[in-house]
C-alpha cells in the first residue's frame, strides 16, 4: 500500500503564446494528483460494522463549486481566490473525490452500487478544495452531501477538513500544499461514507421495525 500523501506528478513543459514570436521565458506546467486518496479511503472499511453490506446506493451528481478549476487555488483571507499559473490538477478535483467515494462505500464498506432501478442517491458538492496561506497554513476542503430518494432528502450533512501544510524549502512548497489537499480529501471521503452508510442502516432498522408502512411490526 502506498503512502497516503505520496503523489505523481508529471512536468510539462508549455509557453504562453507562440514560442517562435514570443521573447518570453516559457511557462514551467507541474501536473499533481493526490494520487494517495485510493489508497488512504480504505480505512472506511469499519464503516461495514454499521451494516453496509446489504445496503443498496447509486452515486448520483458529484460537482465542484465554479471557482474550483484545474489550476491549484490559494486564499489568503475569508474574501479573496487565486491560482497559481504554473500549478495544475491533472484532472478535475470532483473527478478525484467522485472516485474515492466510489471505492469506498462499494469496494470498503459492501455497499451494492444501484444501476437501472429506483433507489437510495448520494450527491456530492465540493465546495472548497484550496490551500489557505492565512492565518494560518492549511489545506481546505468543504464538502456538502445528501442522500435522498426519488421523493424527498432523508439527509443533508455540510462540513469542513483541514489538514497543515507542512514547512518546505521553496523548491518543495508545491508538493507539500498537494500532499496536505490528498489527505484533507482522504479524510473527507471517510467522512461522507461513514455518514452515509450510517444513515442507511439506521433507515434499514428502522424499516425492519416497523415495516414498510410506518406500522409497528408484529
Amino acid at each position: 500500500m502506498s503512502n497516503p500523501s505520496r503523489l505523481v506528478l508529471v512536468a510539462l513543459v508549455g509557453c504562453a503564446g507562440c514560442a517562435l514570436t514570443s521573447k518570453s521565458d516559457p511557462v514551467m506546467l507541474r501536473y499533481f494528483t493526490p494520487a494517495g486518496v485510493p489508497e488512504s479511503t480504505r480505512t472506511v472499511a469499519t464503516t461495514a460494522d454499521l451494516g453496509g453490506r446489504g445496503l443498496e446506493l447509486r452515486i448520483g451528481r458529484v460537482n465542484a463549486a465554479s471557482n474550483i478549476k484545474d489550476r491549484i487555488a490559494f486564499r489568503d483571507d475569508s474574501h479573496e481566490i487565486g491560482y497559481y499559473e504554473e500549478l495544475r490538477w491533472s484532472e478535475k478535483p470532483e473527478s478525484y473525490l467522485r472516485r474515492a467515494i466510489g471505492r469506498a462505500l462499494f469496494e470498503d464498506a459492501g455497499v451494492r452500487e444501484l444501476v437501472g432501478r429506483p433507489g437510495a442517491t448520494l450527491e456530492v458538492e465540493l465546495a472548497s478544495f484550496e490551500e489557505l496561506r492565512a492565518p494560518r497554513h492549511v489545506a481546505r476542503v468543504e464538502v456538502t452531501w445528501l442522500l435522498r430518494d426519488e421523493q424527498s432528502v432523508q439527509l443533508q450533512r455540510s462540513f469542513i477538513v483541514e489538514r497543515p501544510i507542512a514547512s518546505v524549502k521553496s523548491d518543495r512548497r508545491a508538493d507539500a500544499v498537494a500532499s496536505a489537499l490528498a489527505a484533507a480529501l482522504a479524510e473527507a471521503v471517510r467522512n461522507i461514507a461513514g455518514g452515509v452508510v450510517s444513515e442507511m442502516a439506521r433507515q434499514s432498522a428502522a424499516t425492519v421495525s416497523h415495516g414498510p408502512s410506518g406500522a409497528a411490526a408484529p
